[in-house]
Parts: structure tokens; C-alpha cells; sequence
């Protein structure tokens, strides 16, 4: 069975995986009733464009992405991460780790923040547009190993990451340079990271 559901505010078809698959996760979760779905292959989903941010998709790339909010790679800094945990240690507040941001790729090696200035990237031998800045939402405030809910890292990227159009900024998306297989396309941890090219608008 296909189901349709809202993301990112558009209507998506997902298809079921079937009754052995959803026997196989409700023992192994506990959660009764529970089903796996994902993207049919018969439907496509394409990036998209948060209209708070101005950053525009490169010219002649749409990208599709599956269940992300707005595009298939998230990419943050360990410097970043470490540069908040001493604002948040400044005001006596516990430390966060990466898993609140929920990234896909993180780099070492840049300075705290610079990520915002890279337009064009390769790890190994893939290249990359670094695209659009991600605004944090309140799945930030949740801690991984209670669930329970606070006002932090929110709070302190509001003091000091929250632009005039109020989107509090921790990572960039990535848009592969050329269409995405499997086949041809690979990174894997390690692999060496270049900046091919600033966005000097973003660097000012």
C-alpha cells in the first residue's frame, strides 16, 4: 500500500514495505501496529528552498532528496559544535553534541562558523555546492538519551546565530554538483575535504 503525507508542506507519497518488515520492527522496537515506509520509486521529492534564508538553488540543479526536510546532505563543523558548548558552558548550561543537529556529514579542520562562507567543496572525489544555511527548530532542544525537552541550544544560537529574518543557523546543506549514484559516487569517513570556492557575499 501507498500512504500520502505532509512534508515540508507538500503532499509526498510514500509506499509501505510490507507486513514482514513491520513484524520484524514492532519486535524489535516494542511499538505495536508500527509500519516502515520510505519514497516510492514512482514519486520524487526535489530540494527545498527555505525562502528566509536567499539562498538560491545553483542555476540548473534540482536535486531530488527522501525523507530530509530540505536536502539530501547536512553538513556541520566540529569547531562550530565545540564554539557553542563553551557559550552554552559560559552561562552554566549543559553541553550538547552533534546528535541534536542530526548531520550527515562532519567535517574537522575549519575555523568555528566558516562553514557559512563555503560555496563549493569536494570530499574525496565528490563535489559539492554548500547551498543553504539550516535554521534550526525546537527537534534541537530534545536530548537523545532522555527525550526530554529544554531551552538549549536554541536559546544561546538566538544570542548570537539568529538573523533579521529569525532563522537560528547551525550547519549547511549540500547539493551534489552532478546527480547522485551510488555507482560512481562515494564518501566515506576520512576522506579528505577541499574548498574549491568561498561565497564571498556570505564570507562579508
Amino acid at each position: 500500500p501507498t500512504y500520502t503525507t505532509i512534508l515540508g508542506g507538500a503532499s509526498s507519497m510514500l509506499e509501505d514495505c510490507g507486513p514482514n518488515v513491520a513484524k520484524w520492527l514492532e519486535e524489535a522496537t516494542g511499538i505495536s501496529e508500527c509500519r516502515l515506509v520510505g519514497i516510492s520509486e514512482n514519486f520524487r521529492r526535489y530540494v527545498k528552498v527555505n525562502p528566509n534564508q536567499g539562498d538560491d538553488i545553483p542555476t540548473g540543479l534540482m536535486p531530488s532528496v527522501s525523507l530530509a526536510d530540505e536536502a539530501p546532505f547536512l553538513l556541520t563543523t566540529r569547531s562550530s559544535l565545540a564554539d557553542l558548548n563553551k557559550r552554552l558552558g559560559k552561562k552554566g548550561k549543559q553541553e550538547v553534541d552533534m546528535r541534536r543537529f542530526r548531520p550527515n556529514i562532519v567535517i574537522d579542520g575549519l575555523q568555528p562558523w566558516e562553514e557559512d562562507s563555503l560555496k563549493r567543496i569536494r570530499i574525496g572525489a565528490v563535489e559539492f555546492h554548500v547551498w543553504q544555511r539550516c535554521g534550526r527548530c525546537t527537534m534541537t532542544t530534545i536530548d537523545r538519551d532522555s527525550l526530554e525537552r529544554g531551552g538549549e541550544p536554541l536559546s544561546t544560537l538566538s544570542n548570537f546565530r539568529e538573523r533579521d529574518n529569525g532563522q537560528r543557523n547551525f550547519g549547511m546543506h549540500l547539493i551534489p554538483a552532478r546527480p547522485w549514484d551510488l555507482t560512481e559516487q562515494r564518501i566515506s569517513v576520512g576522506d579528505e575535504v577541499e574548498i574549491l570556492e568561498y561565497d564571498e557575499e556570505r564570507r562579508g
